[in-house]
């Protein structure tokens, strides 16, 4: 599994709604890749200090936006 792929889910990760191969691959990536854990580790504290709203109460749109910049700082833009 790509980073670009991990990225893309990480959304559907944290929500806890990938099926459980896709799960596997996420967190098996995730174990080998320290920028795509630090992905996830800056998306969960944007979520934290984001008033304390849940992934759940993030729009579809605000989730893309933060997606699209995580995709952004991983590429170097």
């Amino acid at each position: 599994m790509s980073c670009q792929e991990v990225v893309e889910l990480l959304s559907a990760y944290l929500d806890g709604e990938l099926d459980p191969t896709t799960l596997e691959r996420v967190e098996a990536h995730l174990a080998g890749c320290d920028g795509c854990t630090m992905v996830l580790e800056e998306f969960r504290e944007t979520i934290r200090l984001s008033g304390g709203l849940t992934v759940e109460q993030v729009d579809e749109t605000q989730r893309r936006t933060l997606l699209e910049a995580f995709r952004d700082w991983r590429a170097g833009s």
